[in-house]
């Protein structure tokens, strides 16, 4: 079992084997063609993602800009995927 997901890609870029890793982290790879989906009809598996802060009605800007950042990244910016 191997736990580091970069080694992980990498063993399977080898031909070592098939994983499950999050697209966010493997897309670019993907692209390459080193790694393929072979599960395309498998349902996606959601990872919940948090953020912690003391309060919602007084973030520090740094805080709204980072939770903010996320959402964008995650493709959420409409949904409450990140909560307090």
């Amino acid at each position: 079992m191997v736990s580091d997901v970069e080694t992980m890609i990498g063993a399977c870029c080898e031909g070592a084997g098939i994983a499950q890793v999050m697209e966010l982290g493997s897309q670019h790879i993907m692209d390459t063609g080193k790694l393929v989906e072979i599960f395309s009809d498998w349902p996606d598996e959601i990872f919940p993602l948090y953020a912690i802060y003391p309060s919602r009605r007084h973030r520090a800007a740094k805080v709204r800009v980072f939770t903010d950042f996320c959402l964008r990244l995650l493709g959420r910016a409409d949904s409450g995927a990140i909560l307090a």
